[in-house]
């Protein structure tokens, strides 16, 4: 039998009919890189949590669709900096990571409060009146520009760990004094790992160690970049208009985001 040249370039428009639907469909999937932080994503849910719903819902409004790929921190933004990630969620925009990424506009605000127990009241106006306390950290951790000069200074005594619900246990046995935390975070770590008795033991301070806005970072010198986080700022306009970002706020710090389910933008 031989060869039809007609059928030969049948078959090769075919098949580039097919790697260019391939490649469009893949331009249509937004990849986000993040790390397990309840209650603002959860890795156990398949819709990644509170903040997974959201930038779907946003995206989604664009006609793209999201994958959320949970990493180590310190990993996202590597990815992102090599191009495997389209954007990583959610961190704060210090002027390190402008170097490397272009910051959305604000999406949540995280609080960072100091823990302890309620048993060992105190009070405190500026980081120099924590001098004598022990502080439990988080190895990796930013508590605000400040907080992390004075550790780094030596000014404080703070002594870290690499798992977040270590300096909780500590606080409980009253190995230390005090432990920084996102507020919404800490409550839920308390709610999800601890007892009833054992969290009535633990409070916050309400004075603010730190408030700071919370952001998707998308790839920089990146036309791909530029577009979608344009996208994303116009959906985090609508829905901070329609209310639904500050329904998100008081929802984490309630305890009840698992039950926040945004509106289409």
């Amino acid at each position: 039998m031989r060869w039809c040249p007609r059928l030969s370039l049948l078959l090769r428009c075919l098949l580039l009919a097919l790697l260019s639907t391939s490649v469009q469909a893949g331009d249509r999937v937004v990849r986000v890189g993040t790390g397990d932080w309840v209650p603002y994503l959860d890795q156990h849910q398949a819709d990644g949590g509170a903040l997974g719903r959201l930038v779907q819902a946003v995206f989604q409004a664009a006609g793209y669709r999201v994958e959320i790929l949970f990493h180590p921190w310190d990993r996202n933004l590597l990815l992102l900096q090599q191009g495997s990630l389209d954007a990583v969620m959610p961190y704060s925009c210090n002027e390190a990571r402008r170097q490397i990424s272009q910051c959305s506009d604000e999406v949540l605000r995280g609080e960072v409060v100091l823990f302890h127990r309620v048993d060992k009241p105190f009070d405190w106006q500026q980081l120099e009146d924590l001098r004598a306390f022990r502080i439990g950290s988080n190895l990796g951790y930013s508590y605000g520009p400040q907080f992390d000069a004075a550790v780094q200074a030596g000014a404080l005594q703070v002594q870290q760990a690499s798992k977040e619900e270590t300096n909780f246990r500590l606080l409980l046995l009253g190995r230390i004094d005090l432990h920084p935390q996102d507020r919404a975070v800490g409550y839920a770590m308390l709610r999800r790992l601890f007892s009833a008795d054992e969290q009535a033991l633990i409070t916050h301070h309400p004075r603010e160690l730190n408030r700071e806005p919370l952001h998707l970072l998308f790839r920089k010198y990146d036309d791909r970049g530029r577009r979608l986080m344009a996208l994303f700022n116009q959906g985090v306009q609508r829905l901070a208009a329609s209310g639904e970002l500050q329904a998100l706020q008081q929802a984490l710090y309630s305890g009840r985001a698992d039950s926040w389910i945004p509106q289409q933008p």
